[in-house]
C-alpha cells in the first residue's frame, strides 16, 4: 500500500551521518579537558616512575570507579531533567500563547476580533515570546533582533521592552477590554488564567536560567574524575596497554562534560545542547501571525544537530 508524503516536515531526528558533526560539538567544547589529557598523557606515559608510589590498589581502584559510574549518572540525569523541563516550559508557552489567540477569537464579536486593538493583543504575545528568547539566552541573530524591533514599533513600544513589561502591557489590555464591556467577568478571568500560566512559565524559565548545578558539586565531580582517569591511565600502562587507559579516561571525560553542557539548554553555540528557542518562536508566531513577520536570513531547522 502506497503512502503519500504530507508538506508538515519530519519528526525532528538525528541521522547517523550527522554524528560527527556531534561529535565536533563535543569536541569543541571540550577542547581544554581534551588538551589537558594529551599532555597528561604524553608527560606521564614516557616517565620512568616508580607506580607504586603513584597508583592506588586495585581494589580501591575498582571502587573509586563504581563511585564515578554512580555521580556521572546522576550528573547526566539531573541534566537532562533541568533540559527537559526546560522543553516542557517552552511547551507550555506554545500552548497558551494558541489558547490566548484562540480565547481573544471566541469571545469577541467579528468586528472586535478584526479590530487594532485586538491584533495588537495577538501582536504582543509573540513578542512577549521573541523577548523571552532573548532575554533566555543573551543573544539573538541579527535579522530576528531587526523583527522583534519592528514588531515593537507597531505596538509603539519601546526598544527596551521585557518580558515583565510586556506582560504588563499584556494584563492593561485585558484590563481595557474589560471596561469596555467587550468581554465579560468569565471571559476576563479566561484570559488572566492564560496569562498566569504564561508568568508560571517564565518563572521556571528564568528558575533554571538563573540556577546552575551547585559549584561544589561540578567541582568535585570534575576533581575525582580526574583523579579516577590518571588512576586508569597509569594503571594500565603499567600493564603496557597506556592507549587502553587513554580511551578509558576520554570516555569517562567526555561522559562527565556532556552533562554538564545539557545542563545548560540556553547556550549560546546554537548546537545540539540548547534548545531550539528560534524554532519554537517562529512557529509560535506563525500560528498567531501567519506570514506577517520577516525572519530576514534566518531559516529555522528541525534538524537537532543545527537548530538554534
Amino acid at each position: 500500500m502506497a503512502f503519500e508524503t504530507g508538506s508538515y516536515g519530519n519528526p525532528a531526528a538525528t541521522n547517523q551521518r550527522d554524528y560527527w558533526r556531534v561529535t565536533l560539538q563535543l569536541v569543541k567544547r571540550a577542547k581544554v579537558d581534551l588538551a589537558m589529557l594529551v599532555l597528561m598523557s604524553a608527560v606521564l606515559i614516557p616517565l620512568d616512575i616508580h607506580l607504586k608510589d603513584w597508583l592506588l590498589s586495585t581494589r580501591a581502584v575498582a571502587v573509586l570507579g563504581i563511585a564515578m559510574s554512580i555521580f556521572i549518572g546522576f550528573r547526566n540525569t539531573q541534566a537532562i531533567s533541568r533540559w527537559w523541563e526546560a522543553r516542557t516550559l517552552w511547551g507550555t508557552v506554545v500552548n497558551k500563547s494558541r489558547v490566548w489567540a484562540d480565547g481573544l477569537r471566541g469571545l469577541l464579536s467579528e468586528q472586535q476580533w478584526r479590530s487594532e486593538r485586538t491584533q495588537q493583543l495577538v501582536q504582543l504575545q509573540v513578542a512577549i515570546v521573541w523577548q523571552l528568547n532573548f532575554q533566555l539566552r543573551n543573544f539573538w541573530h541579527p535579522d530576528l533582533q531587526l523583527m522583534r524591533q519592528q514588531l515593537l514599533d507597531q505596538l509603539a513600544l519601546p526598544d527596551d521592552s521585557t518580558v515583565r513589561s510586556l506582560s504588563v502591557q499584556r494584563m492593561m489590555g485585558i484590563q481595557k477590554l474589560a471596561e469596555d464591556q467587550w468581554i465579560h467577568e468569565w471571559g476576563r478571568k479566561h484570559l488572566l488564567e492564560i496569562s498566569d500560566a504564561m508568568t508560571d512559565a517564565v518563572g521556571g524559565l528564568e528558575r533554571i536560567r538563573n540556577t546552575p548545578i551547585p559549584p561544589p558539586y561540578d567541582l568535585f565531580v570534575r576533581v575525582i574524575n580526574w583523579v579516577f582517569g590518571t588512576q586508569l591511565l597509569l594503571s594500565f600502562e603499567s600493564q603496557g596497554s597506556a592507549l587502553t587507559g587513554i580511551l578509558l579516561f576520554f570516555g569517562f571525560l567526555i561522559a562527565e562534560r556532556i552533562g554538564a553542557y545539557v545542563e545548560g539548554p540556553f547556550d549560546q553555540d546554537g548546537s545540539s545542547f540548547s534548545m531550539p528557542l528560534n524554532t519554537i518562536c517562529v512557529g509560535i508566531s506563525e500560528d498567531l501571525m501567519p506570514r506577517e513577520l520577516n525572519y530576514g536570513r534566518y531559516r529555522p531547522s528541525r534538524n537537532p544537530v543545527f537548530w538554534d
